[in-house]
């Protein structure tokens, strides 16, 4: 199915209209079918119309991944690379063909069940955002590894202010812009607390969402923003510093990055309300991180230190 999916979207992907006739006719299958696959990627969340005459006509183009793009466009070339057209997440996916002897990447087209924290969907249209995975071994262990997730959007923050994007962050790892979410991480670990481990830094970044997708929360795009965008390159671009910044979590820590942080925190010296898995909330003033990626709340004069994974965090 996937197959016939990606066959009628490359038909369809310059943004040219085209009659449903043509369309059979080119993939070799029935008017039924036709449209039986143009109704799977509406579900996908294109913007798909038909009018009467004149066919069907992608809202949007799609600027496809190409690998020898990507590479060209990445700090470094130390890494395996797959390209996938649709799968249910990237991490998932990722994580079954690990262990990692090097770094390895899976980017998608899509995704039908792209995951964000605490278990939240991600919106993952087809060419609509970059979904991808790095799968990273440490030689450290996970004891180590407490502040991967703060290490991955600060990375992913980083390249994309390089590309011009005003990106910031706001703890733990949410990529915005104006408040907006703009990107996010996804962190999966395995093995032991001493010796060696598997991690799978899931990366989401919104491109061109179109203008229905159903996200419970301030949202943005690089196409609101008004930045054109190479989807492969700015993969590539990101890629490379996401390999950086794992090397250098395992060999300098998080301290590392403390400063970089601060220069991209969106939450400090605001008053933010937090909002804990139990359902009970805090509110005070955000001061930063400690050493260790803690959020810092001051609450009514006295300081809480706000561990990673157990809460969200929303501006009052």
């Amino acid at each position: 199915m996937n197959d016939g999916l990606e066959r009628l979207l490359r038909i369809l992907s310059d943004g040219q209209p085209i009659s449903g006739t043509a369309l059979a006719e080119r993939l070799g299958v029935s008017r039924t079918a036709v449209w039986k696959r143009v109704g799977a990627l509406r579900e996908l969340g294109l913007d798909l119309p038909a009018r009467s005459g004149g066919g069907y006509r992608l809202a949007r183009p799609i600027d496809w991944l190409d690998a020898d793009r990507i590479r060209s466009s990445s700090s470094r070339q130390d890494f395996d690379i797959e390209l996938a057209f649709l799968v249910e997440s990237t991490n998932a996916s990722l994580a079954r063909r690990g262990p990692f002897s090097r770094p390895g990447v899976l980017l998608a087209e899509g995704q039908t069940r792209g995951q964000g924290r605490r278990g939240r969907g991600w919106v993952s249209p087809p060419g609509g955002g970059l979904y991808l995975s790095l799968g990273y071994r440490f030689e450290s262990g996970l004891t180590g590894l407490a502040a991967l997730s703060l290490v991955a959007g600060s990375a992913a923050a980083t390249a994309l202010r390089r590309a011009g994007v005003p990106a910031k962050l706001k703890w733990p790892n949410d990529i915005v812009v104006d408040d907006r979410k703009l990107g996010g991480c996804l962190i999966e670990l395995g093995g032991s607390a001493e010796g060696p481990c598997e991690a799978v830094i899931g990366l989401g970044i919104n491109l061109c969402l179109g203008d229905a997708p159903v996200i419970d929360q301030p949202w943005t795009d690089l196409a609101r923003l008004g930045h054109g965008f190479d989807r492969s390159a700015l993969a590539g671009q990101l890629i490379g510093e996401l390999i950086n910044a794992a090397e250098a979590l395992e060999r300098d820590g998080f301290g590392a990055f403390a400063k970089q942080w601060a220069m991209l925190d969106a939450l400090v010296d605001r008053t933010i309300v937090v909002q804990a898995a139990d359902g009970g909330r805090r509110s005070g003033l955000a001061d930063g991180i400690d050493e260790q990626g803690r959020l810092r709340l001051i609450e009514d004069g006295k300081l809480t230190r706000i561990s990673g994974g157990e809460v969200s965090v929303r501006s009052a």
